[in-house]
């Protein structure tokens, strides 16, 4: 594993798997070093839904066992709900996010989402999704701006885009233990 020297702790970093031809979006990531800890949002493609939470991935560089706590949904303000690296990982009740880190979270997801996502019916989407058919690809639920396409690795089946810092340590600790389909088959 990297070093959180290596990164800085305000630079959001980004992963982004995308199957055109299939469900569409895998699954979309973006976090923030803070220390030894991991902040961050995710969403994704698991039984013809997109779920999507907050995460923190406490200890993730350090030696101590890494923790990973999420909200239930995108409801930062709610607290940590589960911890999905125990087996049963619902919390009786939900612990408490510092302001600071629900603020810096709320910011991450809405100025990625902005700048990659867009959902079927909100307001612009009419020109995206004409711009999909143009290119005979399926409209999901939630899909990636057609203008970022062109930045995707297209590789096989699901194209994939990393941030120029994107520690891939991350991704492979919380596909391993995150409640959607991608990574799955690993």
């Amino acid at each position: 594993m990297s070093t959180p020297e290596s990164f800085l702790a305000t630079q959001p970093e980004s992963y982004i798997a995308y199957a055109p031809h299939g469900p569409g979006l895998e699954c979309a990531l973006t976090y923030f070093v803070d220390g030894k800890d991991v902040y961050g949002w995710f969403i994704g493609f698991k039984d013809y839904a997109f779920p999507s939470a907050y995460f923190k991935l406490e200890n993730f560089f350090s030696t101590a066992d890494t923790i990973f706590y999420a909200t239930e949904g995108s409801d930062v303000y709610g607290g940590w709900r589960h911890v999905y690296s125990r087996r049963e990982p619902r919390l009786d009740k939900p612990v408490r996010i510092d302001d600071e880190v629900c603020h810096k979270l709320d910011q991450l997801q809405d100025a990625f989402a902005n700048e990659w996502l867009w959902l079927r019916g909100d307001a612009g989407s009419r020109a995206e999704a004409d711009a999909y058919e143009r290119d005979e690809i399926a409209v999901q639920e939630v899909n990636v701006r057609h203008r970022k396409l062109g930045r995707f690795k297209k590789e096989g089946p699901v194209w994939t885009h990393e941030s120029h810092g994107v520690n891939l340590d991350v991704l492979d600790y919380l596909v391993t233990h995150w409640p959607l389909d991608y990574g799955r088959e690993r």
